[in-house]
């Protein structure tokens, strides 16, 4: 019954620690995406809010420095500036030319007039 809770820090007073490294989407985002971090949580959460306690800062920053398959940290992405294979770019080619002579040689629709017809009153 005589029991102090911890000092748990919210979202805003982990952002003012951290101010100038990560903003505050960005750390919301982090969070989803990482609630663990070696095996231990980054944060809790009590209720809808997000909560800390002391312990979990240090975690949150390595968390945050490292990027490594360890830390399930999402990869980035990666680009290859290589032209596409001759071979790709002829099917390519093919294919599309094949859609334009399909476009070309489909059937027209009858175009409807635009004379409405309505239906005379039916006796009952």
């Amino acid at each position: 019954m005589g029991e102090t809770l911890p000092d748990l820090m919210t979202l805003k007073d982990v952002l003012l620690k951290l101010k100038g490294i990560v903003g505050k989407t960005y750390l919301s985002r982090h969070l989803k995406d990482h609630p663990e971090y070696n095996g231990q949580p980054t944060h809790r959460r009590i209720g809808g809010k997000i909560v800390f306690y002391p312990e979990d800062l240090p975690r949150l920053i390595e968390s945050l420095e490292c990027r490594s398959k360890s830390s399930h940290a999402k990869e980035g992405k990666r680009y290859t500036s290589a032209e596409p294979s001759a071979d790709k770019a002829y099917m390519k080619a093919q294919a599309q030319i094949t859609r334009s002579m399909q476009r070309l040689t489909a059937r027209k629709e009858k175009r409807n007039s635009g004379k409405k017809v309505f239906m005379e009153s039916v006796p009952l």
